[in-house]
C-alpha cells in the first residue's frame, strides 16, 4: 500500500484561514445584514403601533 503525501500548499491554506479575524468572511456579511435588517424591523414594526 502506498501512502500520499499531503503537498505543503494545502497546510498553508488552513493556517491563513486561522489567522483571520473573527470579522472576516461569513461572520463579517451576518454583521452586515443585522446592522440592515434590524433597523428595518423596528421601522416596519413602527407602523403597526
Amino acid at each position: 500500500m502506498k501512502s500520499k503525501q499531503v503537498p505543503e500548499a494545502s497546510n498553508r491554506v488552513t493556517q491563513d484561514q486561522a489567522d483571520h479575524s473573527p470579522l472576516a468572511g461569513e461572520l463579517m456579511d451576518l454583521y452586515a445584514a443585522m446592522l440592515i435588517v434590524i433597523p428595518f424591523a423596528f421601522l416596519v414594526k413602527s407602523f403597526w403601533v
